[in-house]
């Protein structure tokens, strides 16, 4: 479903993407790993449009990315749904509201239709019936769960989640984890989920890729990723300070000589 070949992106001569090659399977859900500024995020806006790599290959289901003009670009995000971190949702306007926005602005279905698809949205991420609820009055797990449901009136056969479990607690985001699994598992979607949650990687990924130095260092089932010997693979999975990834960092800004 998607291909990225040789992707670079370089931002005020710092290298984030360095030649990535990634692939993901078509309905199948892959989880991206590696320490913060490794290219994860930067990647999924790629994907999306939002950030235009340098060089290299985007293909979604066969079609090549990189190049489109806006009116092609904005064909092909129909099918793409990306889950920000903070939800992104619009504080004036109420949940039903928020999550039909897409449907609003994109398609021209019935109001009785609008409502139909935002309510059966709202009720695969559990939260049914809170339609009139102001995003003020919702926890941060609840605005993850909304924006989601907000992708979903659209049906899309990609959806790109960055960090969906960060800034909650344990069983709110165990509770994400299984809205994740279920859409896979339901609706036959494909998923990239950038994380740094260990717990939610082995648990949601059918595969787990991990991106230092902007290049893919690993690719593989959780468990083969949760049995790497791979040193770097190693100390970013355990979480230890001493190791290979922050010998590099201590050289780089020069705290080793």
């Amino acid at each position: 479903m998607i291909e990225i070949r040789d992707l670079y992106k370089t931002f005020d001569r710092t290298q984030v993407l360095n030649g990535l090659n990634l692939s993901v399977r078509d309905g199948e859900t892959k989880v991206i790993i590696g320490r913060s500024g490794a290219g994860k995020s930067v990647l999924l806006k790629c994907i999306t449009g939002i950030i235009l790599a340098d060089s290299g290959s985007i293909k979604l289901n066969g079609e090549e990315l990189t190049g489109l003009d806006q009116r092609s670009y904005d064909r092909v995000r129909s099918n793409i749904g990306m889950v920000f971190q903070g939800g992104a949702l619009f504080d004036s306007l109420n949940v039903g509201e928020n999550v039909s926005f897409f449907l609003d602005e994109h398609t021209t279905l019935s109001p009785a239709r609008k409502k139909e698809r935002m309510q059966h949205a709202l009720s695969l991420v559990g939260l049914k019936g809170i339609g009139e609820l102001m995003p003020a009055a919702l926890s941060g797990g609840m605005r993850k769960r909304v924006s989601l449901a907000r992708i979903l009136c659209m049906e899309p056969k990609v959806i790109l989640y960055d960090e969906p479990t960060s800034e909650v607690d344990p069983i709110t985001a165990d509770a994400i984890n299984n809205i994740i699994i279920e859409m896979r598992d339901k609706l036959k979607v494909t998923s990239i989920v950038v994380t740094h949650d260990m717990g939610a990687a082995f648990k949601v990924g059918d595969s787990v890729a991990m991106f230092y130095h902007g290049q893919v260092i690993a690719d593989g089932t959780p468990d083969e990723i949760r049995n790497s010997r791979h040193p770097v693979v190693r100390q970013f999975i355990n979480g230890d300070a001493v190791g290979p990834i922050t010998e590099d960092e201590s050289m780089k800004f020069g705290h080793v000589r």
